[in-house]
């Protein structure tokens, strides 16, 4: 834990710009972005306390089969699918010398076993065999604290197939805090989409400057230009914002290049065709949700250092539309397209953590515009962790 406090990093005359109206605000300095100290305060005063996305479910898709994953920046922990088809999430340190159980994906485990000595545990975290600890070979020696040495579980949970934790154990239910995305897609039958496609990747920038990139329009016409128009004609936005709690993104009407070819989700049958709305949205801190229309789009963005953190992102079609052979060309160019939009704001992304390494990069100013959204999520980053 560090000593450090946030407004000891960024600056009570830095924190008071941010709290500005957008017109005369300045968001996050360069120590948000390329601190290290900032960084470890961040894991763990927003990581460590609210719920985060580590993982998706279809990772671990039979019994017995686990991951290991990182919690807030470095915490050690496995992700596991017991006999009862439960994912359960557990701190990843064996209860003997402290060694990391799992350091690889394993399928079709009947236990999971440490390395260093051979200690074993049940798919539900049980302590089942401590081998030799007394000299003998024996499948299940009877010591007196077994009960007590299992593994550590985190507070976990799987919601739209995403595998989230709350590390302090201490955060309001999931259900309450996911209510917003309910309401959202309340109009669809979203229990129709299966996984398409999945992948994951690296990027050279700090996690927050990714989230920034997916919920600000103004690059795209620089950056993206395969991608819809968001002014009309007069100027006027085509887009709506939207912060509801702890979501926040927005929302528009209409086709556009992000759909896919594939058959749209349907709507609910008591819901008339024009509440149809595309999405684009983000469960604070970390996990962007999007929808549209015949595609669902989730990832992760997780961090792993000031300057780095990891993608994980899976994509879901309609029903048959995700595996079938009818729709194998609409999926491999769905898949091409993402892959060129995740590598042109990964060119950017490394320029602008570039950039932050420079004390100019104190000075950021926001188009009222374009970036009301992203003043929004560093408002409640620095909100949160002020409180905590």
């Amino acid at each position: 834990m560090t000593g450090a406090s946030v407004a000891s990093l960024l600056g009570a005359e830095a924190i008071e710009r941010l709290n500005r109206p957008i017109e005369s605000a300045s968001a996050l300095g360069s120590a948000a972005y390329a601190s290290p100290e900032y960084f470890r305060l961040e894991q763990e005063k927003i990581f460590g306390r609210h719920w985060t996305g580590v993982a998706f479910a279809h990772q671990v898709p039979n019994p017995g089969d686990a991951i290991p994953v990182s919690v807030a920046g470095g915490v050690p922990a496995i992700v596991a699918r017991g006999r009862d088809n439960e994912v359960r999430v557990f701190h990843n340190v064996c209860r003997h010398r402290g060694a990391l159980v799992l350091s690889e994906p394993a399928c079709g485990r009947p236990v999971l076993r440490c390395p260093y000595h051979g200690w074993a545990y049940n798919l539900d975290g049980t302590l089942k065999a401590t081998p030799l600890w007394d000299g003998r070979k024996v499948a299940d020696p009877r010591g007196s604290d077994r009960a007590d040495r299992g593994l550590v579980p985190i507070r976990s949970q799987v919601w739209a197939d995403i595998v989230f934790v709350d590390l302090s154990g201490a955060a309001p239910a999931l259900e309450t805090v996911a209510a917003p995305f309910t309401r959202l897609w309340a109009p669809y039958e979203m229990e129709r989409f299966r996984l398409a496609h999945y992948e994951a990747g690296d990027i050279a920038a700090n996690w927050k400057l990714a989230v920034e990139a997916a919920m600000e329009n103004y690059h795209e016409e620089f950056v993206h230009q395969g991608l819809p128009a968001r002014v009309d004609a007069d100027g006027n936005k085509t887009f709506t914002e939207v912060t509801d709690a702890d979501m926040f993104g927005f929302t528009w009407r209409g086709d556009s290049s992000l759909r896919s070819t594939t058959p749209l989700v349907p709507l609910r049958s008591n819901q008339p065709e024009d509440r149809r709305t595309d999405s684009l949205c983000f469960l604070f801190p970390n996990t962007q949700m999007s929808l549209f229309g015949s595609l669902a789009v989730r990832t992760i963005w997780a961090p792993r250092a000031h300057d780095r953190s990891q993608w994980l992102t899976s994509w879901y079609l309609v029903d048959d539309a995700a595996t079938d052979d009818e729709h194998a060309a609409d999926r491999a160019e769905m898949v091409r397209y993402w892959r060129q939009l995740r590598a042109e704001d990964g060119r950017v992304l490394d320029l602008m953590q570039r950039g932050r390494r420079s004390p100019v990069a104190d000075d950021i100013k926001l188009s009222p515009f374009w970036e009301g959204l992203i003043l929004h999520f560093h408002q409640q980053l620095v909100a949160r962790m002020a409180a905590a």
